[in-house]
């Protein structure tokens, strides 16, 4: 009798065992890896550093990524081989355990393959829009403008670095950093700022309209390739804000306003780019002066903390605060337990009111 219910227990471990298997065989995505569990995921690796334990023990920091999310990764107790064996740019396959580190979900690594034949823009975070859709979003942003002396110096400088516009990051890290993440932060500014402008109708629209295109175009040259990007040596040495407004200067000889006539708007339109950072320590080398250049700093910085902010409540779980972000004035970020809930039934309920015309009860 002792032995038939212990068959039946080892039979109950084995099948156990193979459902587990099965299982830890199944890939994950970043974007769901939000509870302590095990995991196996394959990503590519953005960043790769070494360090070492209190003991002397080499290992890796690592952050993963693939097209829904980024992760921060460990992997512990490695020679210094194993440790020259990773790089940024790699494809790899992982597989270990998640936890909580610092209310912060983090990949233990147990194994780490390098998958050498992988394509890694499979792998890359992209902007929410394809090319094709941001790029007539660009041109009706651009038809939208009245003929003159801002149009006509947007456009030239945007048909100039067209294609970098429409693929490189807004930024290394923080916010936006993955393909097409310029045009589309740009892009997503505008439209904040056409939904404001109602409420200030004594703004120039030409005026904002070119300053919230140009203000970043400079980051095409500041940065180096549209993925895994880092900075060019024009980019350290000379900075996107100083880039931009040359370029003004430049674009405007090449269309014919370098004349007296223009030159007020001419210095405007550079005034928005130099103070687009809003202060001083952020890089800017003026103050915004006029109201188009207050409105500017102000879209771009809550379209990077909006940014920021989901992308801290991505990577935490729910009911739980993330780890402060320097960024964010060293804040904790909480997400709620029905994060994207919200959003997603007030996005059918506005498809739902479409459809009825729009009229309300």
């Amino acid at each position: 009798m002792w032995k038939k219910q212990s068959g039946i227990r080892e039979d109950c471990r084995s099948r156990y065992r193979q459902l587990q298997s099965a299982a830890g065989k199944e890939r994950n995505m970043i974007k769901d890896l939000n509870q302590e569990g095990r995991a196996r995921l394959r990503a590519l690796i953005t960043k790769c550093d070494t360090g070492r334990t209190g003991k002397g023990t080499p290992y890796l920091s690592l952050t993963l990524e693939d097209k829904t999310g980024q992760l921060d990764a460990k992997f512990w107790n490695l020679t210094e081989e194993q440790t020259r064996q990773y790089k940024a740019g790699q494809v790899v396959e992982a597989s270990g355990d998640i936890i909580l580190h610092r209310n912060a979900v983090q990949l233990r690594v147990r194994h780490l393959d390098v998958v050498p034949d992988a394509d890694i823009l499979e792998f890359v975070r992209e902007a929410p829009a394809d090319r094709d859709t941001m790029d007539r979003m660009l041109s009706g942003l651009l038809e939208s403008m009245n003929p003159g002396v801002y149009r006509d110096i947007t456009c030239y400088l945007i048909d100039q670095r067209r294609k970098a516009f429409l693929t490189w990051p807004a930024a290394t890290k923080n916010h936006h950093n993955y393909v097409g993440g310029l045009a589309w932060h740009t892009l997503s500014m505008a439209k904040a700022a056409d939904a404001l402008l109602p409420l200030y109708p004594f703004l120039d629209r030409d005026l904002l309209m070119a300053g919230i295109l140009l203000h970043d175009l400079g980051k095409t040259e500041e940065l180096s390739a549209p993925m895994l990007a880092e900075y060019t040596s024009e980019g350290n040495l000379v900075g996107h804000i100083s880039m931009t407004a040359g370029w003004i200067d430049e674009a405007a000889v090449r269309t014919g306003h370098a004349g007296e006539e223009d030159k007020e708007q001419r210095m405007l339109l550079k005034h928005m780019v130099l103070s687009h950072h809003g202060k001083l320590e952020f890089g800017s080398p003026v103050l915004p002066m006029i109201p188009e250049a207050e409105m500017l700093s102000l879209v771009d910085d809550l379209d990077a903390r909006m940014f920021m902010m989901k992308q801290s409540m991505d990577a935490t779980a729910p009911g739980h605060f993330g780890p402060r972000v320097f960024a964010l004035d060293n804040r904790m970020i909480y997400r709620p337990t029905q994060f994207g809930e919200q959003a997603s039934a007030a996005a059918d309920n506005g498809k739902e009111k479409r459809n009825d015309g729009g009229t309300q009860a």
